[in-house]
């Protein structure tokens, strides 16, 4: 091959690889704007006025905290270790596209598991805690923004939190 020829398909290759890139990036934009506008719908349907209320509160790692500041009762939580379970379960149901994608049924199996969101906020910590990476901004790169409605749908059902006095 002539020169030439090699750098026009060298420049072709680059220009793919470019629009790709380009076209991933919009689309993060697109998801990312679209999931904003979700959970601002969800927040406002579940009501301004309430304090740590909201399905996605419920990802805040410091909600339990928060949650023994504003109650006197003995709040139930999970052990660090069944907290660490769930976690890793999340995380194993990733897949690259080639391996069969996401297994979203198994994330809402875990999330349908707990019992309060002060155990969705545990496990958020410790996955935290294991991957060095918020759970919610996972959920939201990986998931559809129906796949994230029904996560905090199945959040948004559980209540806050129990106590040993209920």
């Amino acid at each position: 091959m002539k020169i030439g020829t090699t750098h026009k398909i060298m420049g072709l290759g680059l220009a793919v690889l470019f629009t790709g890139a380009t076209a991933m990036s919009v689309r993060k934009r697109i998801r990312d704007k679209r999931t904003e506008i979700l959970l601002g719908v969800i927040t406002s349907k579940i009501g301004v006025g309430t304090t740590l209320l909201g399905a996605e509160n419920a990802f805040d790692i410091n909600y339990l905290n928060k949650l023994l500041q504003q109650v006197s009762f003995t709040v139930l939580v999970i052990k660090k270790e069944v907290a660490t379970r769930y976690a890793k379960q999340i995380h194993s149901a990733w897949a690259s596209w080639y391996q069969g994608g996401d297994n979203e049924a198994k994330v809402y199996a875990v999330f349908r598991k707990l019992q309060d969101k002060v155990q969705v906020a545990q496990v958020t910590k410790a996955y935290q805690n294991l991957y060095s990476e918020n759970l919610i901004d996972v959920l939201k790169d990986r998931f559809s923004n129906s796949e994230i409605k029904e996560v905090l749908s199945i959040v948004a059902q559980l209540p806050n939190y129990r106590t040993t006095n209920a």
